[in-house]
């Protein structure tokens, strides 16, 4: 009987994996689609200052800074299943209420804050829901799935929000992803469950156990790579699209069709890649995906001609490369020597609020520099994102993976 139901629990996990894409993509299409309004209906039609409005794509940043590392000990607490349904509630408030105030923008950024920590304990359950489904050896993998339908998400509600606003516009667009995000909660409530049989670990103090896993420099260094990794993601999908229109000419829609394009390359790459790590290690395929992606941006930035087609296939190229060093560096965040079971939830939180710090402030202080160096069309923006990208890779080059140590020590004494 006990075989039978640890079988049924082990094939449980694509169940949750399923469950758990579904309510990603959910909330990051909704979060992206109010992407496209801020050009074609904040800004033209309510007469809300492009900067101004940014802050409906960078408020649940600024949440996660303050809230994900307390959020990670109530996963690690509470449970995935029951956080995650708080996270699909948070979001269908926020992001489902919109259409109601389309009218104000005060309500919009009020509404984004409440459906912002729903996003940041969505990324916090996302280690704890893969390791406990799927175990520590393939959890890089699963991370990489999980994390690649967040930008998928994020590519089909630019695109999709950009086709329904001509058609729907700002309410009814926005109305589309509503009953979305309501879906996706409903779906999880029923499926989703937390894994039996699970040893149970005593829970030292929240700041011990924080202390315990930033106990070497490595652990510092991969939050240092989680603040410019992703940081620049996101002032790559800001800055990028002012970069093709001045220096590249192309019209605006395209512009955004080719960002659009990137972020779906991003989740495709995260979705892929990290499978890969099991073979060379994480820290390894961490290296080796950055560098790809700086040669990448590199030839971007040396090539002289462009046409929109040869821009659409670098947008794919690019971002298969870029992203999927995020994945493969929470999984190596989560090999830390003071990361155990029982503080797993604290090490995502950890990875989640610094990962915010880099996606709420670099933004402003690359458009700062973009904007004392010439502007978009000027070479100071490309410069901006190679340096950025580039202290990342420099920042998990000296980290110590400490799974691979002890599984090559062991294999050595066998």
């Amino acid at each position: 009987m006990a075989t039978k139901q640890a079988a049924q629990s082990d094939s449980y996990k694509w169940v949750m994996l399923l469950a758990y894409v579904l309510m990603s993509l959910g909330i990051w299409t909704s979060w992206f689609a109010q992407a496209p309004l801020l050009h074609v209906y904040w800004e033209p039609v309510m007469h809300v200052s492009l900067a101004t409005g940014g802050l409906l794509l960078s408020l649940p940043g600024l949440v996660a800074i303050a809230m994900a590392v307390t959020t990670g000990r109530w996963v690690d607490t509470v449970g995935v299943r029951k956080m995650m349904i708080l996270s699909g509630i948070l979001a269908s408030i926020g992001f489902g209420l919109r259409p109601f105030f389309i009218d104000s923008f005060v309500a919009n950024a009020a509404l984004t804050v409440v459906a912002g920590y729903g996003v940041c304990i969505l990324t916090a359950c996302l280690p704890s829901t893969m390791i406990q489904w799927f175990g520590h050896e393939k959890g890089h993998t699963f991370i990489g799935i999980g994390a690649g339908s967040y930008f998928m998400a994020a590519g089909i509600g630019i695109l999709g929000t950009a086709n329904l606003f001509p058609v729907l516009g700002a309410k009814g667009a926005l109305t589309v992803w509503s009953c979305v995000i309501v879906a996706v909660t409903v779906i999880w409530t029923l499926i989703a469950k937390d894994k039996t049989g699970l040893p149970h670990h005593e829970r030292a103090p929240f700041v011990a156990e924080a202390k315990k896993i930033m106990q070497t420099p490595s652990a510092w260094l991969m939050l240092v790579y989680a603040i410019f990794i992703s940081g620049m993601t996101v002032a790559v999908m800001h800055l990028l699209p002012g970069e093709m229109i001045v220096a590249r000419h192309l019209p605006p829609p395209m512009a955004g069709t080719v960002v659009g394009i990137f972020a779906i390359g991003m989740g495709v790459g995260l979705a892929i890649l990290p499978a890969f790590a099991g073979g060379v290690g994480v820290k390894k395929m961490s290296i080796i995906l950055c560098v790809l992606t700086l040669l990448v941006w590199v030839a971007y930035m040396v090539l002289p001609t462009w046409t929109p087609s040869t821009l659409l296939l670098f947008a794919v190229v690019f971002g298969f490369f870029f992203e999927a060093p995020w994945a493969t560096g929470l999984a190596l965040m989560e090999s830390m020597p003071g990361v155990t079971p029982a503080n797993i939830g604290v090490a995502a939180g950890l990875w989640t609020m610094f990962v915010n710090v880099g996606v709420f402030f670099l933004p402003l202080i690359c458009g700062g520099i973009v904007e004392n160096t010439g502007g978009s069309g000027a070479s100071g923006l490309l410069w901006t994102i190679l340096i950025g990208y580039g202290l990342g890779l420099l920042a998990v080059l000296p980290v110590r993976d400490s799974r691979a140590e002890a599984a090559k020590a062991k294999a050595g004494a066998a």
